[in-house]
């Protein structure tokens, strides 16, 4: 199990989140569950991001370490793979639908982008008092190398989000910046270039 960091890192690190967030609008937590990211600090910047009025997005992994995306709160989306969303849920049984509206219950966010590997992505979000739901699916069929293509997707989907797109318009920005990243071999960040050239195609 993995212990927290001490209490004056804490500390220090909300008052660096807290100095950046005046010039932002958007905080992404991106949590690989080393000990990093304490309840009381997770708690303590979305109350900062909420005051300043910033989208917030959360993913936390479960690959090396178990992560709980239920416990960021309050967020904008967020992004958890179908494994990790029932992980947090204890949920091995209900279709996909019903694990992405749970989680985002669950973690009381107003909407999920449901990781599905070589089957896409599952958006779903409420807008109102109504649930809409949709897939995306992969947009590229022969990767080379997975790696970093959930970060290209959480990034370039939580900004466009940020401004003012929707959720489908997003998720499918985010969907071609992951198929850009899987489409070769590294973890190289893709450039505003080849997401233009992608969206041509």
């Amino acid at each position: 199990m993995q212990r927290s960091v001490d209490e004056p890192i804490q500390k220090s690190l909300v008052s660096s989140v807290k100095n950046a967030c005046a010039n932002a609008d958007l905080l992404i937590f991106s949590d690989f569950n080393y000990g990093c990211l304490h309840q009381n600090v997770v708690d303590q910047l979305v109350e900062i991001a909420t005051k300043n009025k910033m989208r917030i997005v959360a993913d936390s992994q479960s690959s090396s370490q178990i992560g709980d995306i239920s416990r960021f709160k309050n967020a904008d989306l967020i992004t958890p793979t179908e494994r990790e969303a029932r992980l947090a849920l204890r949920n091995t049984e209900d279709g996909l639908v019903v694990i992405a509206q749970s989680v985002c219950l669950s973690a009381e966010a107003k909407s999920v982008t449901l990781k599905l590997g070589e089957q896409g992505v599952l958006l779903h979000g409420r807008w109102g008092k109504d649930w809409e739901t949709d897939q995306i699916p992969a947009l590229n069929s022969a990767p080379h190398d997975v790696a970093g293509a959930g970060d290209c997707l959480l990034v370039a989907t939580s900004m466009a989000m940020t401004v003012g797109a929707n959720m489908w318009e997003s998720g499918l920005l985010g969907s071609l910046a992951a198929a850009i990243q899987v489409g070769r071999v590294g973890n190289t960040p893709i450039t505003q270039n080849e997401l233009l050239h992608e969206l041509a195609e």
